[in-house]
Protein backbone atom coordinates (compact mmCIF):
# COMPACT_ATOMS: atom_id res chain seq x y z
CA UNK A 1 0.00 0.00 0.00
CA UNK A 2 3.08 2.25 0.79
CA UNK A 3 4.39 1.84 -2.49
CA UNK A 4 1.10 2.34 -4.48
CA UNK A 5 0.61 5.62 -2.34
CA UNK A 6 4.16 7.04 -3.56
CA UNK A 7 3.86 6.25 -7.15
CA UNK A 8 0.65 8.25 -6.78
CA UNK A 9 2.82 10.76 -5.47
CA UNK A 10 4.71 10.79 -7.73
CA UNK A 11 2.26 11.19 -10.47
CA UNK A 12 0.84 14.39 -9.05
CA UNK A 13 3.95 16.08 -9.00
CA UNK A 14 4.69 15.10 -12.51
CA UNK A 15 1.48 16.68 -13.54
CA UNK A 16 2.06 19.67 -11.83
CA UNK A 17 5.91 20.35 -11.78
CA UNK A 18 7.38 22.44 -14.85
CA UNK A 19 9.11 20.09 -18.26
CA UNK A 20 12.50 20.95 -17.04
CA UNK A 21 12.06 19.25 -13.19
CA UNK A 22 10.42 16.29 -14.67
CA UNK A 23 13.50 16.26 -17.14
CA UNK A 24 15.96 15.85 -14.66
CA UNK A 25 13.99 13.81 -12.56
CA UNK A 26 13.64 11.55 -15.76
CA UNK A 27 17.04 11.61 -15.92
CA UNK A 28 17.95 10.81 -12.10
CA UNK A 29 15.66 8.21 -11.81
CA UNK A 30 17.20 6.17 -15.38
CA UNK A 31 20.82 6.95 -13.24
CA UNK A 32 18.98 5.19 -9.95
CA UNK A 33 17.65 2.14 -12.77
CA UNK A 34 21.22 1.87 -13.92
CA UNK A 35 23.23 2.00 -10.61
CA UNK A 36 20.62 -0.56 -9.33
CA UNK A 37 21.27 -3.09 -11.89
CA UNK A 38 22.88 -6.04 -10.95
CA UNK A 39 26.34 -5.80 -11.85
CA UNK A 40 25.89 -9.62 -14.22
CA UNK A 41 22.79 -7.89 -15.86
CA UNK A 42 25.22 -4.99 -17.14
CA UNK A 43 27.75 -7.33 -18.53
CA UNK A 44 25.10 -9.61 -20.00
CA UNK A 45 23.98 -6.42 -21.27
CA UNK A 46 26.81 -5.42 -23.10
CA UNK A 47 27.89 -8.61 -24.28
CA UNK A 48 24.64 -9.54 -25.86
CA UNK A 49 25.08 -5.97 -27.20
CA UNK A 50 28.28 -6.96 -28.72
CA UNK A 51 27.43 -10.17 -30.04
CA UNK A 52 24.18 -9.51 -31.80
CA UNK A 53 24.93 -5.71 -33.50
CA UNK A 54 28.53 -6.49 -33.87
CA UNK A 55 29.30 -2.92 -32.13
CA UNK A 56 32.53 -1.28 -30.67
CA UNK A 57 32.96 -2.43 -26.23
CA UNK A 58 32.34 1.23 -25.85
CA UNK A 59 29.51 1.43 -28.07
CA UNK A 60 27.52 -1.63 -26.77
CA UNK A 61 27.94 -0.31 -23.33
CA UNK A 62 26.76 3.13 -24.07
CA UNK A 63 23.65 0.80 -25.45
CA UNK A 64 23.14 -1.02 -22.62
CA UNK A 65 23.00 1.61 -20.29
CA UNK A 66 20.89 4.05 -22.06
CA UNK A 67 18.47 0.65 -22.18
CA UNK A 68 18.08 1.08 -18.67
CA UNK A 69 18.24 4.85 -17.99
CA UNK A 70 15.29 5.69 -20.59
CA UNK A 71 12.99 3.93 -18.18
CA UNK A 72 12.99 7.28 -16.08
CA UNK A 73 11.56 8.91 -19.20
CA UNK A 74 8.85 6.37 -19.60
CA UNK A 75 7.61 6.31 -16.08
CA UNK A 76 7.18 10.14 -16.15
CA UNK A 77 5.44 9.48 -19.40
CA UNK A 78 3.50 7.05 -17.56
CA UNK A 79 3.30 9.02 -14.58
CA UNK A 80 1.49 11.79 -16.63
CA UNK A 81 -1.53 9.63 -17.62
CA UNK A 82 -4.04 11.98 -15.55
CA UNK A 83 -3.20 14.50 -18.06
CA UNK A 84 -3.62 13.02 -21.16
CA UNK A 85 -6.73 12.82 -23.19
CA UNK A 86 -8.07 12.66 -26.85
CA UNK A 87 -7.97 16.08 -27.32
CA UNK A 88 -4.20 16.58 -26.49
CA UNK A 89 -2.03 12.97 -27.49
CA UNK A 90 -1.30 13.57 -30.06
CA UNK A 91 0.93 17.16 -29.25
CA UNK A 92 2.88 13.89 -27.39
CA UNK A 93 2.66 11.00 -29.75
CA UNK A 94 2.70 11.02 -33.75
CA UNK A 95 2.21 8.12 -36.24
CA UNK A 96 4.03 6.44 -38.79
CA UNK A 97 2.00 4.10 -41.50
CA UNK A 98 -1.92 4.67 -39.46
CA UNK A 99 -3.43 3.96 -42.20
CA UNK A 100 -2.39 0.14 -42.17
CA UNK A 101 -4.05 -0.04 -38.35
CA UNK A 102 -6.82 1.44 -40.20
CA UNK A 103 -6.98 -0.59 -43.11
CA UNK A 104 -6.75 -3.82 -40.70
CA UNK A 105 -9.51 -2.89 -38.36
CA UNK A 106 -11.79 -2.47 -41.08
CA UNK A 107 -11.63 -6.11 -42.17
CA UNK A 108 -13.78 -6.32 -38.87
CA UNK A 109 -12.38 -9.25 -37.22
CA UNK A 110 -10.31 -7.16 -34.35
CA UNK A 111 -6.23 -6.73 -34.85
CA UNK A 112 -3.65 -8.64 -32.90
CA UNK A 113 -1.45 -5.63 -31.93
CA UNK A 114 2.39 -7.77 -31.95
CA UNK A 115 5.04 -5.37 -30.09
CA UNK A 116 8.09 -5.57 -28.21
CA UNK A 117 9.74 -4.10 -24.85
CA UNK A 118 11.09 -1.53 -26.78
CA UNK A 119 10.74 2.34 -26.11
CA UNK A 120 7.46 3.25 -24.15
CA UNK A 121 5.50 0.40 -25.19
CA UNK A 122 2.51 1.33 -22.19
CA UNK A 123 2.18 4.60 -24.18
CA UNK A 124 1.72 2.34 -27.69
CA UNK A 125 -1.33 0.50 -25.76
CA UNK A 126 -2.42 4.12 -24.52
CA UNK A 127 -2.46 6.02 -27.91
CA UNK A 128 -4.63 2.96 -29.44
CA UNK A 129 -6.91 3.72 -26.84
CA UNK A 130 -7.39 7.14 -27.24
CA UNK A 131 -7.14 7.09 -30.45
CA UNK A 132 -10.93 5.74 -29.81
CA UNK A 133 -10.02 1.77 -30.53
CA UNK A 134 -10.80 -0.75 -27.77
CA UNK A 135 -8.09 -2.37 -27.00
CA UNK A 136 -7.49 -5.51 -24.60
CA UNK A 137 -3.53 -6.03 -22.85
CA UNK A 138 -2.53 -9.09 -22.20
CA UNK A 139 -0.43 -8.36 -19.36
CA UNK A 140 1.80 -10.38 -16.65
CA UNK A 141 0.89 -10.54 -13.22
CA UNK A 142 3.82 -8.14 -11.18
CA UNK A 143 5.39 -9.76 -8.25
CA UNK A 144 4.77 -6.39 -6.70
CA UNK A 145 1.14 -5.69 -5.71
CA UNK A 146 1.37 -2.03 -5.39
CA UNK A 147 2.96 -1.80 -8.70
CA UNK A 148 0.16 -4.12 -10.62
CA UNK A 149 -2.72 -2.26 -8.95
CA UNK A 150 -1.44 0.79 -10.06
CA UNK A 151 -0.33 0.63 -13.30
CA UNK A 152 -3.42 -1.36 -14.17
CA UNK A 153 -5.25 1.33 -12.60
CA UNK A 154 -3.13 3.88 -15.17
CA UNK A 155 -4.12 1.44 -18.02
CA UNK A 156 -7.54 1.48 -17.89
CA UNK A 157 -7.33 5.34 -17.40
CA UNK A 158 -6.65 6.01 -20.89
CA UNK A 159 -9.55 3.73 -21.97
CA UNK A 160 -7.65 0.00 -21.83
CA UNK A 161 -9.53 -3.18 -20.82
CA UNK A 162 -6.34 -5.60 -19.00
CA UNK A 163 -6.09 -9.01 -18.50
CA UNK A 164 -3.49 -11.38 -17.35
CA UNK A 165 -1.60 -13.73 -19.65
CA UNK A 166 -3.13 -17.69 -18.30
CA UNK A 167 -1.99 -19.11 -21.38
CA UNK A 168 -4.62 -21.61 -23.23
CA UNK A 169 -7.10 -21.00 -20.66
CA UNK A 170 -6.89 -17.26 -22.17
CA UNK A 171 -7.63 -17.97 -25.93
CA UNK A 172 -11.69 -18.17 -25.74
CA UNK A 173 -11.43 -14.86 -23.85
CA UNK A 174 -9.47 -13.42 -25.94
CA UNK A 175 -11.27 -14.97 -28.73
CA UNK A 176 -14.31 -13.11 -27.62
CA UNK A 177 -12.38 -9.61 -27.76
CA UNK A 178 -11.87 -10.29 -31.00
CA UNK A 179 -14.89 -11.03 -32.45
CA UNK A 180 -16.27 -7.69 -30.71
CA UNK A 181 -13.60 -5.99 -33.01
CA UNK A 182 -11.24 -5.17 -30.17
CA UNK A 183 -7.46 -4.63 -30.66
CA UNK A 184 -5.56 -7.17 -28.66
CA UNK A 185 -1.92 -5.89 -27.54
CA UNK A 186 0.56 -8.78 -27.54
CA UNK A 187 4.22 -8.79 -26.21
CA UNK A 188 5.83 -11.10 -28.47
CA UNK A 189 9.78 -10.72 -27.94
CA UNK A 190 10.62 -12.88 -24.61
CA UNK A 191 11.13 -16.21 -23.56
CA UNK A 192 8.21 -18.30 -23.22
CA UNK A 193 9.68 -20.83 -20.90
CA UNK A 194 8.19 -24.46 -22.47
CA UNK A 195 6.04 -23.30 -25.68
CA UNK A 196 6.88 -21.61 -28.38
CA UNK A 197 8.96 -21.87 -31.70
CA UNK A 198 12.26 -22.25 -31.53
CA UNK A 199 13.73 -19.60 -34.29
CA UNK A 200 17.04 -17.16 -34.30
CA UNK A 201 17.27 -13.71 -32.73
CA UNK A 202 20.36 -11.71 -33.76
CA UNK A 203 21.46 -14.95 -34.89
CA UNK A 204 20.71 -16.90 -31.45
CA UNK A 205 18.80 -19.83 -30.95
CA UNK A 206 15.37 -18.19 -28.85
CA UNK A 207 12.41 -19.92 -27.93
CA UNK A 208 9.82 -16.94 -29.17
CA UNK A 209 5.60 -17.45 -27.17
CA UNK A 210 3.74 -17.92 -30.11
CA UNK A 211 -0.06 -16.82 -28.85
CA UNK A 212 0.14 -14.03 -31.73
CA UNK A 213 -0.21 -17.23 -34.59
CA UNK A 214 -2.38 -19.18 -32.72
CA UNK A 215 -4.80 -16.17 -32.41
CA UNK A 216 -4.54 -15.28 -36.07
CA UNK A 217 -5.25 -18.68 -37.55
CA UNK A 218 -7.88 -19.59 -35.23
CA UNK A 219 -10.03 -16.17 -35.01
CA UNK A 220 -9.10 -15.20 -38.68
CA UNK A 221 -7.80 -11.38 -37.36
CA UNK A 222 -4.95 -9.41 -39.06
CA UNK A 223 -1.67 -9.16 -37.25
CA UNK A 224 -0.08 -5.38 -37.23
CA UNK A 225 3.47 -4.98 -35.98
CA UNK A 226 3.91 -1.62 -34.43
CA UNK A 227 6.47 0.04 -32.40
CA UNK A 228 7.31 3.29 -30.44
CA UNK A 229 10.09 5.43 -31.07
CA UNK A 230 11.32 8.41 -28.15
CA UNK A 231 12.20 11.43 -30.56
CA UNK A 232 15.17 13.97 -29.25
CA UNK A 233 12.13 16.63 -28.76
CA UNK A 234 10.43 14.62 -26.03
CA UNK A 235 7.65 13.27 -28.83
CA UNK A 236 7.08 9.87 -29.47
CA UNK A 237 6.42 8.19 -32.81
CA UNK A 238 4.18 4.96 -33.12
CA UNK A 239 5.55 3.28 -36.14
CA UNK A 240 2.99 1.12 -37.50
CA UNK A 241 3.39 -1.65 -40.39
CA UNK A 242 1.54 -3.23 -42.63
CA UNK A 243 -0.99 -6.19 -41.28
CA UNK A 244 -0.75 -10.09 -42.42
CA UNK A 245 -2.89 -13.06 -41.90
CA UNK A 246 -2.55 -16.69 -41.19
CA UNK A 247 -2.23 -18.90 -44.14
CA UNK A 248 -5.74 -21.20 -44.72
CA UNK A 249 -3.46 -23.69 -46.29
CA UNK A 250 -1.08 -24.05 -43.99
CA UNK A 251 -1.14 -26.44 -40.78
CA UNK A 252 -1.04 -25.24 -37.72
CA UNK A 253 3.01 -25.94 -36.96
CA UNK A 254 3.82 -24.06 -40.32
CA UNK A 255 1.43 -21.11 -39.79
CA UNK A 256 3.17 -20.59 -36.31
CA UNK A 257 6.67 -20.82 -37.60
CA UNK A 258 6.02 -18.35 -40.76
CA UNK A 259 4.16 -15.77 -38.52
CA UNK A 260 6.54 -16.04 -35.49
CA UNK A 261 9.76 -15.92 -38.15
CA UNK A 262 8.55 -12.62 -39.89
CA UNK A 263 7.52 -11.28 -36.78
CA UNK A 264 10.91 -11.75 -35.16
CA UNK A 265 12.55 -10.15 -38.12
CA UNK A 266 10.34 -7.19 -37.69
CA UNK A 267 11.49 -7.06 -34.22
CA UNK A 268 14.96 -7.27 -35.21
CA UNK A 269 14.85 -4.27 -38.09
CA UNK A 270 12.95 -2.34 -35.01
CA UNK A 271 15.51 -3.00 -32.55
CA UNK A 272 18.52 -1.94 -35.22
CA UNK A 273 16.93 1.28 -35.95
CA UNK A 274 17.55 2.65 -32.06
CA UNK A 275 18.99 -0.40 -30.29
CA UNK A 276 18.72 1.65 -26.77
CA UNK A 277 15.00 1.40 -26.72
CA UNK A 278 15.19 -2.66 -26.50
CA UNK A 279 15.11 -4.10 -22.91
CA UNK A 280 18.68 -5.82 -23.04
CA UNK A 281 18.85 -6.24 -19.81
CA UNK A 282 16.34 -8.85 -19.65
CA UNK A 283 17.96 -12.10 -19.71
CA UNK A 284 16.57 -12.85 -22.86
CA UNK A 285 18.61 -16.21 -23.50
CA UNK A 286 18.94 -17.95 -19.46
CA UNK A 287 22.61 -17.72 -19.94
CA UNK A 288 23.25 -14.26 -18.14
CA UNK A 289 24.28 -14.78 -14.59
CA UNK A 290 26.39 -18.83 -16.06
CA UNK A 291 28.33 -16.37 -18.45
CA UNK A 292 29.16 -13.65 -16.08
CA UNK A 293 30.02 -16.43 -13.37
CA UNK A 294 32.15 -18.49 -16.27
CA UNK A 295 33.71 -14.70 -18.11
CA UNK A 296 37.89 -15.69 -17.51
CA UNK A 297 38.23 -11.89 -16.47
CA UNK A 298 36.25 -8.71 -16.15
CA UNK A 299 38.92 -6.63 -17.96
CA UNK A 300 36.40 -3.63 -18.89
CA UNK A 301 33.84 -3.43 -16.45
CA UNK A 302 30.28 -2.13 -16.43
CA UNK A 303 30.77 1.30 -14.22
CA UNK A 304 28.09 3.34 -12.89
CA UNK A 305 29.09 7.04 -14.61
Amino acid sequence: MLAYSLMKLMSRIACVQPTCFNDALAYALGQIGWLATPKWRRYMAKENVKECLGVSETEAERIAKESVTRFGRMLIEVLRYPLINQANFRNLVHFEGLEHLEEAYAEGRGVIMCTAHYGNWEMLGASMALLGYPILSITRKQNDGDADRFINEYRQMVGQHVTYNHGKSSMLSIGRYLKDKHLVGILYDQDSAHTGEHLELFGKPARVPDGAAQLARVFKAPIVPLFMHNQPDGTLTAVIHPCFHADPQLSREENSHVIMEKLIRIAEEEIRRDPAMWFWVHDRWKDGKRRYRDRKHFSTPMTGN
